[in-house]
């Protein structure tokens, strides 16, 4: 677990790294069916952030 916290900026950018590289995959491909897996796994990571998609802190309302 110390190791976990110790190289956590680490960890989040090897998450945004594959993130990314499958994201071009998916896109590369000529089916379908990779596209709606890879939407349901971005809309669990996103439901699991904790950034809204406008960028602001969740919790914390946008200044307007």
């Amino acid at each position: 677990m110390e190791w976990i916290t110790t190289h956590w900026d680490d960890v989040l950018t090897i998450i945004g790294g594959v993130v990314v590289v499958v994201s071009a995959v998916v896109k590369l491909t000529s089916t379908t069916k990779d596209d709606t897996v890879w939407a349901k796994i971005l809309k669990v990571l996103s439901a699991l952030s904790l950034v809204n998609p406008d960028g602001s802190v969740i919790g914390k309302k946008a200044d307007k």
